[in-house]
């Protein structure tokens, strides 16, 4: 019906699908590696700087990567600062956790939630020791989050593309 030109293009559409859907998966991963970032400048932060928090949440998001998730848990840092600034007897934990509900992600499991949930509760209070070490716990928490992460949206990210390739191939040879 559609000849060689149709049935390519029924591979290329399969494939672009294939690939959309590897890069929805990797978004988890953008997430975990966003906050490690901003969590490894917050420490750099800690031990250079005297800032205040809001300031250091906002300074810190200046490191993320990019991508969905990425953006996400920058918006989540300087959402949580805003709060901090407009309801400073809140606290840290509660503006953080307004930030969680107004950027949600329905993609973060219940590992990252726990690990960054316990730094915002660790960082308000304290010196700048003190909270630079429950970053680097934090870190430490995450990294085989990450790992685990990592290994998934990459064997699921595969498999997503070549199933596109195969279901655009499959409707080309019956539309051929």
């Amino acid at each position: 019906m559609l000849g060689a030109a149709g049935a390519l293009c029924c591979l290329a559409a399969g494939t672009a699908m294939g690939s959309w859907l590897k890069i929805r998966r990797m978004t988890r991963l953008d997430m975990i590696r966003a906050a490690m970032d901003s969590l490894n400048a917050m420490r750099l932060l800690l031990e250079t700087e005297r800032l205040p928090l809001p300031d250091l949440l906002e300074n810190s998001t200046a490191y993320t990567g990019g991508g969905h998730g990425a953006e996400c848990m920058r918006r989540r840092f300087e959402y949580t600062a805003q709060q901090m600034r407009t309801n400073p007897l809140e606290g840290i934990p509660a503006a953080y956790r307004a930030a969680c509900a107004a950027h949600a992600a329905p993609w973060e499991q219940e590992e990252e939630k726990a690990a960054l949930e316990s730094l915002f509760a660790q960082l308000g209070c304290g010196t700048a020791a003190m909270r630079e070490q429950a970053a680097a716990a934090c870190i430490r928490r995450l990294k085989p989050v990450e790992e685990k992460a990592r290994a998934e949206a990459e064997k699921g990210g595969k498999l997503c593309i070549q199933l596109g390739m195969l279901t655009g191939l499959v409707a080309g040879i019956i539309l051929w």
